[in-house]
């Protein structure tokens, strides 16, 4: 399964295949009470959504930042977004603290060159 690091840029382009899992690993700090959370629903024609999970960082410090982990399953070959924001959700006025996007190129298996 391919794993995919959230760039430090407000997008990070990714490609993989249909029919594959694929993860996307990114920080957070959960001890601020920030959390990320779809923007918009993914393209459920496109992608599934199939778990959530956190590990901790090499620094295991109590409050301190950990990765979230989120794998998907590449349902059809396409082009389609996985917008984040990073959110206290109890602030439900508030802005995002943060935003990224995740461009998602989905080909068939003989689309993608082997690396």
């Amino acid at each position: 399964m391919s794993v995919f690091l959230m760039s430090e840029k407000g997008e990070t382009c990714i490609q993989v295949r249909a029919g594959e899992k694929f993860a996307l690993k990114f920080l957070t700090s959960p001890g601020t009470g920030y959390s990320w959370e779809f923007a918009a629903e993914p393209d459920s024609r496109l992608l599934e959504f199939v778990e959530a999970r956190n590990e901790e960082s090499e620094k295991q410090r109590f409050g301190g930042s950990e990765f979230a982990v989120w794998t998907f399953m590449a349902l059809a070959a396409g082009k389609t977004e996985i917008s984040l924001k990073y959110v206290r959700p109890w602030e439900k006025e508030a802005p995002a603290a943060k935003e990224h996007v995740f461009k998602v190129s989905i080909g068939l298996k003989w689309d993608i060159e082997e690396h």
